[in-house]
């Protein structure tokens, strides 16, 4: 990415944190603070809801489409949220130095889980943690929801691996297999440090679906030209063959990155909103209350 894309980028994320402001910070005892949306909770009787949000960006940068107005959106349904700006690395830097960011991203999400769960203060320890990821979050995701007993996460959970297990995720158009004609390269490379295809296939998620991978709703459009849609599809796949719940929606047509779709956000700047593919969003939510239990 130049110098010039992340100064746009930048300048385009501090716009969407002044025009969608969270509702309070979480802070954390690492010193981060991230931006919390607290749910307006419905009336029934049910589990509550905390949802981590993984925006897209090929771990290159955070985009800002997929940050403050998705947690808002979550808090209008009832589920309290948080927004996660991951690290990131640029994809030129990671295949001259073989530096990947997979422990790094995934420490991230691990650190926030065990944080959440262990520390009673903050309010969300009998939350239900639900993960949403977009493009490379979703990638992000779907390896929290696979490798969290992984060794790269032992410092974490210590005696009990089930500590950083997600109780459900949200894939949205996601990166997800190394195999090739699926993979996208930039997100892989950034993930691992390596060009490499070979290096890619320990973190093809769908190679590390177990029967105790938690739920998933997985959407994604079949004209996707970034993320090709093949990579939903070997997730459910996989899913659906250890007998985890999954719903998987493929629209006909859409392009990458429409996050919510809505129409909410100054289509000049949010220029994917789209009715045809906006009911993503309720039905990924009434799977969440339907299978996170």
């Amino acid at each position: 990415m130049t110098p010039e894309d992340r100064s746009f980028y930048d300048a385009k994320h501090q716009w969407m944190l002044q025009t969608v402001p969270a509702d309070g910070k979480l802070r954390l005892s690492d010193g981060r603070e991230l931006s919390l949306f607290v749910g307006t909770k419905p009336e029934e009787a049910g589990p509550k809801y905390l949802v981590i949000v993984l925006p897209g960006g090929g771990y290159e940068f955070c985009s800002f489409s997929e940050d403050h107005i998705v947690g808002r959106y979550f808090a209008r349904a009832g589920m309290d949220a948080v927004t996660l700006n991951y690290p990131n690395i640029d994809v030129d830097e990671a295949r001259a130095s073989g530096r990947g960011i997979a422990s790094e991203v995934l420490h991230a999400v691990g650190s926030l889980i065990k944080e959440l769960r262990t520390r009673s203060e903050l309010g969300f320890a009998q939350h239900k943690i639900v993960l949403c990821g977009f493009s490379a979050g979703g990638h992000l995701a779907a390896s929290m929801c696979t490798l969290y007993q992984h060794e790269l996460l032992s410092d974490l959970w210590g005696t009990n691996p089930n500590l950083l297990r997600p109780d459900g995720a949200i894939l949205c158009y996601p990166v997800i297999s190394a195999d090739p004609g699926l993979a996208h390269e930039v997100t892989f490379t950034c993930f691992t440090g390596s060009a490499a295809p070979q290096a890619w296939a320990p973190y093809s998620c769908e190679r590390n679906v177990t029967a105790a991978t938690p739920p998933m709703f997985i959407w994604h459009t079949a004209t996707d030209t970034s993320v090709a849609v093949g990579n939903s599809l070997v997730m459910a796949q996989a899913l659906w063959q250890y007998g985890v719940p999954c719903e998987l929606q493929v629209k006909a047509r859409g392009e990458h990155g429409a996050s919510l779709a809505c129409d909410e956000i100054d289509p000049g700047i949010f220029s994917h909103a789209d009715p045809y593919l906006e009911p993503w969003f309720n039905a990924a939510v009434t799977f969440v209350r339907t299978f996170v239990r």
